[in-house]
């Protein structure tokens, strides 16, 4: 039986004042691997007991679905993604529309690289608001280590992590105040994304 990939994830939240030394500390410490421009549209409902999102997603032109499942705020959640044809963009986001879930439209500006010990870090700009996540690709029987590896990747590049569901949360409400905004499925917001998702093909 193939083991369950987890995706291992810590976070913090980085001050416009820090921002420029946590860029030159990353790249003393590490690599830069890639330099992205998103657009999602996340569709966040439950599945039974789960929580559940849903997002149809173009990075630099390259256009996907992915499913994770597990609270938005957990260091361990499941994670399914599926590339996809950008013609078919649209379409995944009606059909995830008609599941009834809240949606919000969010566009990032993403710097990813690679640690040593395997461990990315992926430093996040969305408008006013900076973060950064650091993650490991992991299995059930490694997931401990694992995490130890994180935290001592933050603990080096001197970052105050976020402790909590309610810390997380709190960032995820931020960006819902001053960047991001609700996507109701109205044709006034079809056309407002559309018109949004041409530009990233181009891109």
């Amino acid at each position: 039986m193939q083991d369950t990939i987890i995706e291992l994830e810590i976070r913090a939240e980085v001050d416009s004042r820090d921002l420029e030394k946590l860029k030159r500390h990353l790249d003393e410490t590490g690599t830069l691997d890639s330099h992205t421009k998103r657009l999602s549209v996340m569709c966040f409902g439950r599945l039974g007991a789960e929580s559940i999102d849903l997002r149809t997603r173009i990075t630099n032109g390259r256009c996907e679905v992915v499913v994770k499942k597990g609270s938005l705020g957990a260091h361990d959640r499941l994670e399914i993604a599926q590339d996809i044809a950008s013609n078919q963009w649209m379409g995944f986001v009606r059909i995830f529309m008609q599941l009834g879930f809240p949606a919000t439209i969010g566009e990032r500006e993403t710097m990813n690289y690679r640690l040593p010990g395997g461990v990315t870090a992926s430093l996040v700009l969305a408008g006013s608001v900076s973060y950064i996540e650091l993650e490991k690709i992991s299995v059930r029987d490694d997931v401990g280590q694992h995490r130890r590896d994180l935290h001592a990747a933050a603990k080096q590049l001197g970052l105050q992590l976020l402790r909590s569901e309610a810390e997380f949360n709190a960032l995820c409400h931020h960006l819902d105040e001053t960047v991001d905004w609700s996507f109701s499925g109205s044709d006034a917001d079809y056309i407002r994304l559309e018109q949004l998702f041409n530009t990233y093909l181009v891109q």
